[in-house]
């Protein structure tokens, strides 16, 4: 593929992410996502086969996210984790605003992002386990550890959508970097 059928393979997914996250899957259609685009129809067709496959690669950046092997130290690993994921919904806000939609809808896309969150989920789990067992994190059950840990991931999410700009007001939130304080809020949450 040379440099302008990769352009124009970007272009069509770049004008797609931003109509999808506005008007969602069902509200954008193929000549909206070309107009936006600046290309032809059929372009769609020939590179990707349609819609629905503009959409999976959309997501395909979530099967790519860096997660590294773990180390062995649950704490590093953690850390790692919730680095890459943190980084993620702060530099996608579109992705963040799909992937909150097509769940929501209980669509028949949401499948390839269940199994992102799932695959995602048993990564933390595996994690959270040996840093329990390692007696480094301390709780009762790893399903509310779990839930305490992707609620606050939900959040970082959220924010990433305005969202909390809108309900606290900008000042109160003011500009200040989230990374480091929500790695800290957890990890005190689950150490012993």
């Amino acid at each position: 593929m040379n440099k302008q059928e990769i352009d124009v393979k970007q272009k069509i997914i770049i004008s797609a992410k931003k109509l999808f996250s506005e008007q969602g899957y069902e509200g954008t259609s193929v000549r909206k996502i070309c107009d936006e685009a600046g290309v032809s129809l059929p372009l769609v067709s020939y590179h990707f086969g349609g819609k629905e496959n503009v959409f999976l690669a959309i997501l395909e950046p979530l099967e790519k996210l860096p997660f590294s092997a773990e180390t062995g130290d649950p704490k590093q690993d953690l850390q790692k984790y919730l680095e890459v994921m943190i980084a993620f919904y702060q530099q996608d806000r579109e992705i963040s605003l799909i992937v909150r939609q097509e769940l929501a809808m209980n669509s028949t896309r949401a499948d390839k992002i269940i199994t992102f969150i799932q695959n995602s989920t048993n990564k933390l789990k595996s994690i959270l386990e040996n840093g329990r067992d390692q007696g480094v994190f301390q709780f009762e059950s790893i399903s509310n550890a779990l839930r305490f840990i992707l609620g606050c991931m939900s959040m970082i999410s959220v924010s990433n959508t305005g969202m909390l700009e809108v309900i606290l007001g900008e000042k109160e939130l003011g500009d200040y970097p989230i990374e480091k304080e929500v790695i800290e809020f957890i990890y005190k949450g689950i150490r012993s």
